[in-house]
Parts: structure tokens; C-alpha cells; sequence
């Protein structure tokens, strides 16, 4: 009986080190990826060069949505009311289909962007998104939409002007 427990405090201290190791493998790793290790702004993964606005001066403002996610049924009527002012401001709308479904084309939303036509994977935790690409498409900042007030909001810090006097982006229903 004594060899029995013998061996298995020998197993479980052999446990106790693997695990140890194992441990601080995945730190080590986790402090990689926070040094820099991880994808950088300039890096391939984050850059999509068919998003780059036309001209220069401006970014590309685009609209990341799912045929599966209710917010995006509320939040893309109203995208053509904020997509103008953002034109005019120098930039270039873009709405996203990430899941290819083709449900946006004919929603007077502007230009539309399949999911599969990107050079690169667009991988979103959330939609709808909106994405700040600069002026050689690589992504500068991703802020989840929950809203069309929030669509507005931030469309209005690209633009300057007030977005919300429009009725149709304060009820997310056109008049």
C-alpha cells in the first residue's frame, strides 16, 4: 500500500511541474503578444487596400453588417442619411456584407462590399461596426454600432456637423 501512495505523489508532483511549465509557457506567450508580438497596425492582416478611399485627405468609413444581427436591420435604413454627409465631407462610405449574404444591395445604401471581396479576412467580435481605414486601407479604429444614434454620433466626429436633426436617424424609421 505504501508503494501505491509512493507513486502517486510522485504522479501528482509530476503533475504539479508540467503544469508550472505549461503555465509559464502561455505567459511568456501572453507578454509577447502585449510587447508587439501580436498584429500591428501596418501589419497585412489589418490592412485592406481595396477599402482606401479614392482621393486624398480622406478615410474610408465603413459599415460592417450581418444578414443574422438585428441591430444592423435598424441600423443600415438609416446608413444613406449618414453616408451623404460623410461623402461630402471628403470621405468614402462603405457598406460591408461580412457574411456575403447580398441581403444590403438593394437598400439604397451606396456602395456595398461583399465579405469574400476583401483581400483579407475581416474578423469582428461585433456587427454592425463601424471601420476607420486611412488612406491606404489599413484599419485605424473599429466601434461597435448598437444603435442608430450611435451611427450618428460617430459619423458626426468624422463630419463635424449634427447628424440627429434627422428624423429618420433619431427613430431609426423614415418619415
Amino acid at each position: 500500500m505504501l508503494s501505491v501512495l509512493t507513486v502517486l505523489l510522485f504522479l501528482a508532483w509530476a503533475a504539479i511541474a508540467f503544469l508550472t511549465f505549461g503555465y509559464a509557457a502561455l505567459v511568456a506567450k501572453v507578454r509577447a503578444l502585449e510587447s508587439g508580438g501580436a498584429a500591428q497596425a501596418g501589419s497585412p492582416s489589418r490592412r485592406w487596400p481595396e477599402l482606401a478611399p479614392a482621393g486624398t485627405g480622406g478615410r474610408t468609413l465603413a459599415l460592417v453588417v450581418s444578414s443574422s444581427c438585428p441591430t444592423c436591420e435598424e441600423v443600415v435604413p438609416a446608413w444613406p442619411a449618414v453616408s451623404g454627409p460623410l461623402s461630402d465631407a471628403g470621405h468614402r462610405p462603405v457598406l460591408i456584407d461580412i457574411d456575403d449574404s447580398g441581403r444590403w444591395h438593394g437598400a439604397g445604401a451606396g456602395e456595398v462590399v461583399r465579405g469574400s471581396e476583401l483581400s483579407a479576412p475581416l474578423l469582428l467580435a461585433y456587427q454592425p461596426a463601424l471601420l476607420v481605414l486611412d488612406g491606404d486601407g489599413t484599419l485605424l479604429s473599429a466601434e461597435p454600432i448598437g444603435s442608430v444614434d450611435t451611427l450618428a454620433a460617430a459619423a458626426e466626429a468624422h463630419t463635424g456637423a449634427a447628424q440627429s436633426t434627422n428624423p429618420s436617424l433619431t427613430t431609426g424609421v423614415a418619415s
